[in-house]
Order: C-alpha cells, then structure tokens, then sequence
C-alpha cells in the first residue's frame, strides 16, 4: 500500500458508492474473455487525414491489410484498445459537431455513442481491467475527470474544484488510481492522483506556476513519469511514490518532452529538440536518466513514440513538410523503415495490447468486462 501524504478526502462515500454501482451495471459480465498472449503486436491503430478529415485505421504491424474503420465527414480521433483487443475508444465530433466518446469493434462496426453530452467529452482511456473508462468532460461547467463503466454508463465525477480544470487522466496498472493534472486559469498547474475506491486525493507536484504533462506510470506502479516546464525549457522527471522524491532525468537547454516507459521499466523512450536541427527526434535513456543518447537524427520532426515490444522495438510519426507516415524502429539493428506510405498525415499509433494469458497490464488475473452482450 502506497503511503498517502497531503491525502484531501472530496465525497468519499459518495464516490465509493457510485463507483460500486459502475461495477454492477447491466451491460457488463462477470465472464472471463480470452486474452492475447503474442508478445508481439500484430495489428496498430492510427488516425489519418488522408480522405481530408481525420479517420481511424487499423493496419498490420508488417505493413499489411490496410483498413478505414471510420467513415465520415468529421474528426474521429484519440483511439485506444480495449485491453483484450477486441474494442476501440474514440473521440469523434459527428454528433453536431461536438466532441463525444464512442466505442466500436476492432473491425470498425457497431459503432456507440458512450457518453452522449451536448458539450465536450473527450481523452478516453481504458482501464487496464477493462471494466471502466476514465475522460473529461466539461458538463459540470468546467473541465473535470469522470469514470463511467465499460458499457458507458453510471458517469461518475471523480474532481470537484470549480476554480480549476482537470484532464489527462492516466491509470495506474492495477486500475485503482487515476493521475491527473489540475489547472489553473492559465493553463498551468500540477499532478494529482485520486484513489477511486474511496475518492481520495494526492498531490505529486506542487509547482502552480510551471507545466506538467500527462503522467506515464511505471510498468510496476511505484513511479510516474512525465514533463514539465519549469525555466524556459521542457525537461522529464520521475516521482518516486514510494519514497515520494522526484528526480529530475534531463536537464539540457532543450525541450525533452513525451516520456513513455519500455514494457519491462528498463528504458524510456523520449523526445528532444537537442539536435542539430532543432526537431524533435526520438531518444532513448535508462529508467535512472543514465545512457541518454539519440536514436534519430534527421532533418524531419519524429512524433509520437510507442513500444512495440519489451524493449527493442518503436514506432514513430515521421514527419516531412506535407506529410507524415509511420516508421517501425528496430534497437537491435539501428534501422527504421516505414510501415505503409499513404498519403495525408499519419499520427497517434497505438498498437494492439499483448499480455500474458489471464492477466491485466499491473499482472494481476483479470476478468474482463464483456460488452458486447
């Protein structure tokens, strides 16, 4: 059990009761799914503009069987895979042109409006136990966090300070705790952790003036990850939760941005404009900041990475002046290649989850909500 200094208790038994009633709703079923058990994804999501708006695309992770899975004259974006693989999140602004949260199947059908709000609802994320879905949602008046359960309903508000805003919720491995950032009105502020099972919150930085980003958790839950701006320049930290110290990892006159871990917690993949050419290119560091060294150096700007596998394998956005595509990055050989040339710009790859049979990101046996009753 984490130790809970600076703990601020907002409605606890309100949200713990509302929270178990997430747990018992209609759509969901105590029936276990099957799994994926490859360690290497074989399918990766992306959003492109390549038919003038941004859809979503499934493609194969060799570059094979290309697939619109959106159609509309609208922006679909911000997907992400349910953790057995067989759902997709999205934001989509079809509905009246605001933004709302859809689920559909891996193949693009049955296609769900989850959160049916006349404003904004969007940056849904799954939990890891694939029983909930965290996202904003500014339809108490002002940006906060919700959790509503996997079938979409019994939304449940989880941040309550009206003088502030709340986004980019990220849960811990073992879907207990959500991290997110709470703003003030000039877009600037901290990290915040609330417990679900009792409402409780922890603040992680206290910095009002400078910019963290959306918090990364380590594969084993013990420490965060992400950016923040507090001189002139980006650099990247870890919170060490047990310990709760922060250390600072990169500290250069450069913007180090987009921390995201390797599988294992061995390395951390992250952005830099360091280079020659004042881009962003892709680097590599050990989880303690040591051995920072580049893994691109080009004259085009790299997005977007993601780990494909443990530890050796990355995909990149590769971005040129009226396009962008998606790179496949192998550590081991030091070569990149890309995955399929298509026109339009290519952006937010997610590559389908691979697990252990029978249990979630955090190791734990799961029993996956069932949805599609």
């Amino acid at each position: 059990m984490w130790g809970l200094p600076k703990v601020h208790n907002c409605a606890t038994l309100i949200v713990a009761a509302a929270l178990a009633a997430c747990g018992s709703h209609s759509d969901l079923s105590q029936q276990s799914q099957s799994l994926p058990t490859s360690t290497t994804p074989k399918r990766v999501l992306f959003v492109s503009n390549q038919d003038g708006d941004r859809e979503i695309y499934l493609i194969g992770a060799d570059g094979s069987g290309l697939q619109q899975l959106t159609h509309n004259d609208r922006d679909d974006y911000e997907a992400s895979w349910s953790p057995d693989g067989q759902s997709i999140l999205f934001t989509s602004n079809r509905d009246k042109g605001n933004a709302e949260i859809y689920r559909m199947r891996a193949d693009g059908s049955q296609p769900v409006n989850l959160s049916g709000w006349k404003g904004f609802d969007g940056q849904p994320t799954w939990s890891p136990d694939g029983r909930s879905i965290a996202f904003v949602s500014d339809r108490t008046g002002s940006l906060d966090i919700f959790v509503m359960d996997a079938g979409g309903g019994n939304p449940v508000r989880v941040t309550n300070d009206m003088s502030s805003s709340h986004d980019s919720p990220g849960w811990s491995p073992d879907s207990q705790w959500l991290a997110y950032r709470k703003l003030n009105k000039d877009a600037k502020g901290d990290t915040w952790l609330v417990r679900l099972a009792d409402g409780q919150h922890r603040q992680v930085t206290n910095n009002p003036k400078h910019e963290d980003s959306k918090v990364q958790w380590s594969p084993d839950g013990r420490s965060l990850l992400y950016d923040s701006r507090r001189n002139k320049e980006f650099n990247i930290y870890r919170f060490d939760l047990q310990t709760d110290q922060e250390h600072k990892l990169t500290d250069l006159p450069s913007s180090d941005i987009g921390p995201i871990w390797s599988s294992d917690g061995a390395l951390i993949s992250f952005l830099s404009t360091r280079g020659p050419h004042g881009r962003t290119q892709l680097y590599l560091m050990k989880e303690d900041g040591s051995d920072q060294h580049s893994i691109t150096d080009g004259v085009n700007q790299v997005d977007d990475p993601v780990w494909l596998d443990e530890n050796s394998m990355l995909m990149v956005s590769w971005r040129g002046n009226r396009f962008s595509n998606l790179y496949l990055v192998d550590l081991k050989t030091r070569t990149w290649r890309p995955l399929a040339p298509v026109d339009g710009y290519q952006s937010q790859p997610l590559p389908e989850p691979v697990l252990l049979p029978g249990t979630d990101r955090g190791g734990n046996h799961q029993e996956s909500a069932n949805v599609w009753k």
